[in-house]
């Protein structure tokens, strides 16, 4: 009996960093569409995006669809309250606090990343991009933010929120991707019309 749970045990260990790998995966597909140079310095958050945020720019269904020429509609069927639902239940970040939406606990590292020269920083701090724009002496840093990818739809669609911050400025939108032929492509990105003041 013991040999059993054990045996389901790590059976069910595997499948769950299967999953957690075809995430990030995706992931960096995504991540080397938008920074193609492997040989250029990329600052990224440590702290995970809280994925309740993500969840609230969904909810609005300000839902842009790409097709495969580039060209951008208006998707209003993308969005199910019921798949919704489902994915609210499925997440299992606390509330954001204090408009704060980086996580205190959840972290990135390089594994979870395939470019060499990424350099992670901590943006849980009175003054974010300042503090990094100080400590290496650069006025043209820009960090990206990324929260765990959630699935959607029985895994159809997986979702996670970019957020680029500057000091110019910065943008944030949920990016969602399908899998096509064995590859996932950003198919959609989901828009916060009416941002929160994010600190």
């Amino acid at each position: 009996m013991r040999n059993y749970l054990l045996y389901g045990f790590i059976a069910l260990l595997f499948s769950s960093c299967s999953v957690t790998k075809a995430k990030y995966n995706a992931l960096n597909d995504y991540f080397e569409t938008i920074e193609k140079d492997s040989n250029k310095e990329i600052y990224v958050a440590r702290e995970k995006i809280n994925s309740n945020y993500t969840l609230e720019i969904f909810k609005l269904n300000e839902i842009q669809a790409f097709d495969s020429k580039g060209n951008i509609t208006i998707d209003t069927k993308l969005f199910k309250e019921k798949d919704f639902e489902k994915l609210k239940c499925e997440n299992p970040d606390p509330p954001i606090q204090d408009e704060r939406i980086w996580a205190t606990n959840k972290y990135w590292n390089k594994n979870n990343f395939k470019q060499d020269k990424i350099i992670f920083e901590s943006m849980n701090t009175k003054i974010g991009i300042e503090s990094i724009i100080e400590k290496y002496d650069k006025s043209n840093i820009c960090v990206y933010s990324f929260s765990e990818p959630i699935y959607y739809q029985n895994k159809k669609y997986l979702v996670f929120t970019n957020y680029k911050i500057c000091i110019a400025g910065g943008s944030s939108f949920v990016v969602i991707m399908q899998k096509i032929k064995g590859k996932w492509i950003r198919t959609h990105e989901a828009f916060n019309l009416y941002s929160l003041k994010l600190h």
